[in-house]
């Protein structure tokens, strides 16, 4: 099976500021609306990095296919199938810039931000124009030229890049997590709210983890079978104990159906995730499809939550 890297992505909180106010820590110290515009840079970076996943997963399995094709091209059925990656447009029409790091961010924190979005989002450029010029190769035929010179050493360029850009957005996206945890716990003090977003965040944790699981040792599936079933069985009682939340609070916010709602969806992806399982123990691994599936619950349970923090 093929291993697409997939970063766990906290997906940054951005709720109406309460009025509270700690005084430990960088963050902790924030007033809550200065909270509130940190995250809403964070969630900018979030926004981006959830799109170019996308984008990245879909060069990733196609330098595959291309690659193969390269290797046969005297078969003309070596490259159906083969289309160019979409890029789905990014739409941000607040005032908030992603080039440009909150000034409410720590002077330290506001250089990482501004070194690395900037390192990233080049490197990102790079690897969608090496990619471009990968499909025009291929829609000129040009590797009946050079017998798909050029063509190999674009899948290698675009492979080195893309590790590269991994590292890259490993890095943005754990300082992500740090200072929006930090500038949650502010807003978070006296929200109505705090339990569900607590319950929720922590159940997503878990969903990324039990993927992640699966994408690295699908493969030899029974290898991971017994760790897979735990966190299985820990995210299904998770599951039924966070749904049972009594969701007064969560209605007198007008939010008690987008909680239901998410839980319900965490129950789909459950049983999902059981026919997954169930094709890893058959077939003793698992594929891309299978994987493809659990990431596209994952994706709407980040829509899911967002509704609910909207």
């Amino acid at each position: 099976m093929k291993k697409i890297v997939r970063l766990f992505l906290l997906v940054a909180l951005l709720v109406t500021a309460f009025s509270c106010k700690n005084n430990s820590g960088s963050y902790n110290d924030k007033s809550s609306e200065s909270a509130s515009n940190i995250i809403e840079y964070t969630n900018l970076i979030v926004d981006m990095s959830n799109n170019h996943n996308h984008y990245l997963e879909q060069v990733a399995n196609n330098t595959d296919k291309i690659e193969s094709a390269l290797q046969k091209p005297e078969d003309r059925f070596s490259f159906i199938g083969i289309t160019k990656p979409f890029l789905r447009p990014s739409h941000n029409f607040g005032k908030v810039k992603i080039d440009e790091p909150s000034d409410d961010l720590s002077k330290a924190d506001q250089a990482f931000f501004k070194e690395k979005v900037t390192s990233y989002t080049t490197l990102f450029n790079s690897i969608k124009a090496s990619n471009d010029e990968l499909h025009d190769y291929l829609t000129a035929q040009d590797y009946k030229d050079d017998k798909g010179a050029k063509g190999f050493q674009l899948i290698d360029t675009i492979r080195s890049k893309m590790k590269t850009a991994y590292t890259l957005k490993s890095e943005l996206m754990k300082k992500v997590e740090t200072v929006a945890d930090a500038s949650e716990e502010v807003i978070l003090k006296d929200s109505p709210l705090k339990d569900y977003i607590i319950a929720m965040k922590a159940d997503m944790k878990s969903v990324r983890e039990f993927i992640d699981l699966l994408e690295q040792g699908g493969d030899k599936y029974t290898s991971i079978s017994d760790n897979a079933k735990s966190l299985y069985d820990a995210l299904e009682a998770a599951q039924a104990k966070h749904a049972g939340i009594n969701t007064d609070k969560a209605k007198g916010a007008n939010k008690d159906t987008q909680f239901t709602s998410f839980y319900e969806r965490l129950h789909s992806f459950l049983l999902d995730a059981r026919k997954v399982l169930r094709n890893g123990s058959d077939k003793g691994e698992l594929t891309e499809s299978d994987i493809s599936t659990l990431n596209n619950d994952y994706d709407s349970l980040i829509n899911y939550y967002n509704s609910f923090n909207s």
